[in-house]
């Protein structure tokens, strides 16, 4: 009958499988801890991402009506008139301007007959709050005379996950052969979330109105 070996495992084995046990499990958990940290910086980043394309995609289908008026011509009381020159948008505070961070709008939103003024709820505008870095609304339905960029009527449209860095908005006016004045518009936003600022991303759209208005 063969002899069995009853001692068990000496000390250094013990020692050398722990010591073997403990690396495999460190490994085990290094891998663990980066997959975790690169599935949270994923899901970061797909919030990020689809908080930006949804602001963007709800400034850019607002702005898309500009100027709309049912039947009104060149009579539309949603062009803004500066000097012998009618636009469908006004940046800033000055109807020159081309470029800033406020933009306002209006057009015919109730009715579908044609009219000669701008009702209350007609007034549309976005703009970047620079101290709570957000995106704004303007939601007034009082009178139009609050109307302007810096009324206080205006509401945070923005997620509270998301610091907004920057929004921009460019108009460019183009006439066609034709005498009408095509606009178009180009919107840049620039956001980060709040819980890791080292998360950002910058997206722009580009959009042309339907409405043109013709140069007096």
């Amino acid at each position: 009958m063969r002899a069995v070996n009853c001692d068990g495992y000496s000390l250094i084995e013990l020692l050398v499988g722990l010591s073997v046990s403990i690396m495999i499990t460190m490994a085990a958990l290094a891998l663990m801890t980066t997959a975790t940290t690169t599935q949270s910086r994923l899901d970061g980043k797909t919030v990020l991402s689809l908080e930006i394309s949804r602001l963007l995609t709800w400034m850019e289908s607002d702005i898309r009506r500009a100027g709309l008026c049912y039947q009104c011509g060149d009579t539309s009381p949603y062009h803004f008139k500066h000097g012998s020159r009618s636009h469908l948008l006004a940046i800033g505070g000055e109807l020159n301007q081309s470029e800033g961070q406020c933009l306002r709008f209006s057009y015919q939103q109730t009715e579908t007959y044609p009219t000669h003024s701008m009702g209350k709820d007609d007034a549309k505008g976005f703009r970047f709050d620079a101290d709570s870095q957000a995106i704004e609304i303007y939601e007034n339905h009082r009178e139009i005379k609050n109307w302007s960029c810096e009324s206080t009527y205006w509401r945070d449209i923005s997620s509270h996950a998301l610091k907004i860095n920057y929004l921009t908005f460019s108009r460019d006016e183009q006439r066609t052969a034709s005498g009408r004045v095509v606009t178009s518009l180009t919107i840049k936003l620039s956001a980060a979330l709040r819980d890791k600022p080292s998360e950002s991303e910058t997206l722009s759209r580009t959009l042309v109105l339907v409405n043109t208005v013709h140069p007096s």
